[in-house]
């Protein structure tokens, strides 16, 4: 069985990191078995390939992190059920699809108001915490905020003004919702791996308990939502 290191559920999620969601999505998409073990976070430079989740542990002992090279890795190992009708084309399309919403409307519209906007921080904090936040328990929290919102600074996403990070996140669920139109699924009538991670992020953007102007505009817009009822009723995550 595949072990997937995590870091914790909530919100009825399967993580707090997008990015375990959408590998856990694709796992139950193909109907590979897995595991989800939480990372002991003390250990998970030493433990974590790139310092970060998720990573796998595969029945041969195989590590592999980063979930778009565990998709990869996947895909080589146990076959390709998803996007093996694929063309050239759309495999070309759904990598640039891919990008859009992991390397831009991750940084706008989950990062911006968990990490930066302490409206945000205050209701992420007792996820963190495992429970009720106390200052013992505050005090590293905030403390690793800092190293975050550094990142994001870093990223460039943090230099831009709150009003300009939710505006770049509502551009990128109207491309969205606009390419999906009345499509089923997000290339056609049967889902592929890029539903995975569209998936993924609309769930954490949209069902998470955090109020914010991406998840009030991406709700409005009813196409979105009916695509994230569809992918939960077919495989209920």
């Amino acid at each position: 069985m595949i072990k997937v290191y995590q870091y914790c559920s909530a919100w009825s999620l399967p993580d707090t990191s997008p990015f375990v969601t959408k590998l856990v999505n694709y796992l139950v998409m193909t109907g590979l078995e897995y595991e989800l073990i939480p990372q002991d976070l003390a250990r998970l430079r030493e433990d974590a390939p790139h310092g970060k989740l998720p990573y796998i542990v595969d029945d041969d002992g195989t590590k592999v992190a980063d979930s778009s090279a565990i998709i990869l890795y996947l895909k080589d190992k146990y076959g390709d059920p998803l996007d093996q009708d694929l063309s050239a084309e759309q495999k070309a399309l759904a990598l640039a699809w891919s990008r859009l919403l992991e390397e831009h409307l991750f940084w706008s519209g989950v990062m911006q108001i968990r990490w930066r906007e302490d409206r945000g921080w205050e209701t992420y904090l007792p996820v963190l915490a495992g429970g009720d936040v106390t200052p013992e328990s505050r005090a590293p929290l905030d403390q690793f905020r800092e190293g975050i919102k550094a990142q994001v600074e870093g990223q460039g996403m943090g230099r831009r003004s709150d009003e300009e990070v939710h505006e770049l996140a509502k551009v990128d669920l109207q491309a969205i919702s606009d390419y999906l139109g009345q499509k089923p699924y997000f290339l056609g009538d049967e889902p592929h791996a890029i539903d995975a991670s569209v998936y993924a992020i609309l769930m954490h953007i949209l069902y998470v308990p955090f109020e914010c102007e991406a998840k009030e505009f991406g709700l409005s817009k009813k196409n979105l939502v009916d695509y994230c009822t569809r992918m939960h009723d077919r495989y209920g995550i």
